[in-house]
């Protein structure tokens, strides 16, 4: 199954990328995110744009907004 996750390096936008289906999501600790094993097997990286240029979200708040943006393209 391909493993999406969230990143901050090497990502594109979760809103300009094209996501497969059915797919796995990773979700990196808050301060230090993903690990770079984690990384490194993901089929994509994205991140979540931020209007006000914070760098990231709670993880709780990221994956409520990358698991919606799953279901509303399914």
């Amino acid at each position: 199954m391909p493993l999406v996750g969230t990143h901050l390096r090497d990502a594109r936008r979760l809103d300009e990328t094209a996501l497969p289906d059915p797919l796995a999501w990773v979700f990196g600790h808050e301060g230090q995110g993903l690990s770079d094993e984690v990384a490194a097997a993901c089929t994509a990286r994205v991140r979540i744009a931020q209007p006000g240029g914070e760098e990231s979200l709670n993880v709780a708040a990221a994956a409520a907004i990358c698991l919606h943006e799953s279901a509303r393209r399914a």
